[in-house]
């Protein structure tokens, strides 16, 4: 289940996006995504860990469709605040999405794995949902931000006391285990400086070199899902082509070609 959010922790929330300092850090994070993302298309999106509504807030205003779930009922009441009623809002958990599977063009996890007790679940579980891409938004291990959050945590009780950052490669490596095999990933990091310095720095975290360290506070990636095999949707009159290596880990069933004795098919069909 992971760490749920109080209603204290909520409004201590939304006090931090209506700050300055607040709208300056999201502004960077949805123009990171922005440069990550490029979606050609209005998408279905499913943001997972919505909390108060913020970012599903701006998929709409980008011409989006968009879904949100969170385990918190007082992250859940303030994004419908925030959005109206005409926005699906649901309560449950990231590692069993209460979707069927392709449900949505793009599923998000912006600031999410790192309250989950099973991230790699919750990774499954998006991927599952999804039909083109997953969007994850993250805070950095390796990054100063990360360091000074940790070390911060031991003598000052907050949110992030039940937070575990991930670093770009950690994720890349989830991403590849789950989808069995390197997939195309893009990312950018933001915040390579300690945020109270982001009003003076503010043109440096633009400059695109920068966003491409791997040591910013706040990782946006994006993965793109790929099929990796081609359905058959007449097997028994499907020829194998020339140069395809069938083996009992292909899926599908292919009728052998002219001159073979027998037709092939993966028992696990």
């Amino acid at each position: 289940m992971g760490y749920v959010f109080s209603r204290e922790d909520a409004e201590r929330l939304e006090r931090w996006f209506r700050s300055a300092r607040g709208q300056k850090a999201l502004e960077m994070e949805q123009g990171l995504f922005t440069k990550v993302w490029k979606p050609i298309s209005s998408q279905r999106v499913l943001e997972v860990g919505c909390g108060t509504g913020v970012f599903l807030e701006w998929f709409r205003s980008q011409g989006h469709m968009v879904t949100g779930l969170d385990p918190s009922e007082a992250c859940l009441e303030m994004a419908q605040g925030r959005l109206g009623h005409t926005v699906r809002l649901a309560q449950g958990f990231a590692e069993s999405l209460p979707y069927e599977d392709n449900e949505f063009d793009t599923v998000a996890l912006i600031t999410t794995l790192e309250f989950v007790d099973e991230p790699y679940a919750a990774l499954r579980e998006a991927f599952r949902v999804a039909r083109r891409n997953v969007l994850v938004g993250a805070l950095n291990r390796f990054s100063m931000g990360g360091l000074h959050y940790g070390v911060r945590s031991f003598w000052k009780n907050s949110i992030y006391s039940h937070a575990r950052f991930f670093s770009v490669f950690q994720l890349s490596r989830m991403c590849d285990r789950i989808l069995y095999g390197a997939v195309p990933i893009e990312w950018r990091t933001c915040f390579s400086y300690p945020l109270p310095l982001l009003p003076y720095l503010d043109f440096v975290q633009r400059i695109p070199l920068s966003q491409h360290t791997p040591f910013g506070l706040f990782i946006a990636m994006r993965v793109d899902m790929r099929c990796r095999v081609r359905t058959v949707q007449n097997p028994v009159f499907e020829e194998i082509p020339a140069g395809a290596k069938v083996s009992a880990h292909s899926l599908g069933c292919w009728r052998a070609s002219a001159g073979a004795s027998e037709n092939w098919c993966d028992p696990g069909i």
